[in-house]
Formats: C-alpha cells, sequence, structure tokens
C-alpha cells in the first residue's frame, strides 16, 4: 500500500481512494508502534471508524463515486463562501433595522397597576406560542397596543371599564395595555432577535 501510495503513478481518479487506505494503514502502524508505551491512543483511535472505509476500494462503482463526492469540496466551499457572504450581508441589514424591536410589548400603564392593585401579567401574553410585538408610534409597524383582543372570561369577551363593571360584567383588563415599550424578553426563549449579529445569522438560517 505505501508502495503504491509513494512510488507508483496511479492514474487521477484513483488517488483519492489510495490516500486514503494509507492513512488507514498509517494509523495502524503508529497504533501498533506505541502500544505498550503509555502513550494516548485515544486520538488515534477514534481514526478506527474509518475502517470500514476499505470496502470502497472493493467496489469500483462506490470508489468512482466517493471520488466525485470528493472532487466536488472544492465547488462547495465557494458555495458556502457566498452562504456565509449573503448570512453576512442580511445579518447587517436586520441588525440595522430591528435590533431590540423584538422586545416590545404592550404593558399596563403604571397608573392603573398601582391605582387598583393588579396582580395580572405587566405586559400582554397571548394565549399561543407567538408573542404580541407591538410598535411604537414612530415606527412602520403592523400591530399596535390599540388592537390588542379584548380580554374573555369564560369564553365570554369582556367589554366593561373599570368602574362601570356592573355585578355579572367583566372588566376589559386588555384595553388598558396600550404603553408599547421594550420589555426583557425576546420571542421563542430569546433564540429570534436582531439585537447582534450572532442571532441576526440563527434568525436568516431559521
Amino acid at each position: 500500500m505505501m508502495n503504491l501510495s509513494c512510488m507508483q503513478k496511479v492514474e487521477t481518479r484513483a488517488g483519492p481512494a489510495l490516500r486514503q487506505a494509507f492513512l488507514q494503514t498509517l494509523q495502524g502502524v503508529m497504533e501498533y508502534s506505541l502500544d505498550g508505551h503509555n502513550a494516548s491512543l485515544s486520538a488515534i483511535r477514534t481514526v478506527r471508524v474509518l475502517r470500514p472505509l476499505r470496502a470502497i476500494n472493493r467496489v469500483p462503482s462506490m470508489r468512482i463515486l466517493v471520488t466525485l463526492l470528493l472532487d466536488t469540496l472544492p465547488m462547495l466551499g465557494n458555495v458556502l463562501l457566498l452562504c456565509f457572504f449573503v448570512f453576512f450581508i442580511f445579518g447587517i441589514v436586520g441588525v440595522q433595522l430591528w435590533a431590540g424591536l423584538l422586545r416590545n410589548r404592550c404593558f399596563l400603564d403604571d397608573g392603573i397597576r398601582t391605582t387598583y392593585n393588579l396582580s395580572i401579567s405587566p405586559y400582554y401574553v397571548t394565549e399561543e406560542d407567538s408573542p404580541f410585538i407591538c410598535s411604537a408610534p414612530r415606527e412602520n409597524g403592523m400591530l399596535r397596543c390599540h388592537d390588542v383582543p379584548a380580554y374573555a372570561e369564560g369564553g365570554v369577551e369582556c367589554s366593561a371599564a373599570v368602574g362601570t363593571a356592573s355585578v355579572n360584567g367583566c372588566v376589559n383588563w386588555n384595553q388598558y395595555y396600550n404603553v408599547c415599550q421594550p420589555g426583557d424578553h425576546n420571542p421563542h426563549k430569546g433564540a429570534v432577535n436582531f439585537d447582534n449579529i450572532g442571532y441576526a445569522w440563527i434568525a436568516i438560517f431559521q
């Protein structure tokens, strides 16, 4: 095997297969020679997983296929470089446009909370997985705090205001979530945001 790899002129298409076999043989020689010398062989023994690949040399069509796959690696590198460039450009654009905006939530007015000593959530939380992300008046967004749906109790929407609710009525507390300001958390446990270039790449990849 070492003869074929080092001395004999072989065809170009057989080169990768012979190099692979040479590396596997070299690994076996090193493992055999270092055995009993208190040397750490854990890194070398990890190469054992490549031993089944020796069967590739016994199947000519499989060897041709593996060789073609290895020959396409430089082209795949160009694709990865282009993909990184696209992610980098759009990541910068995302950070410039939406940094911190996905934290926006509709909060209760401080006067409402202190006056009525409410124990409800300080900002509006939907019953679904998707959060209600509001847009400030000076921003161009799809959702405003006045778009928050009415509070429902027992499947019935409440429409009364504070101080005007009857005995059988209920207060629509959601109408008091009217202050759009940044919160502490980003959507989906902080996984989706454009606060920095790293999270921007993750969001674009998703």
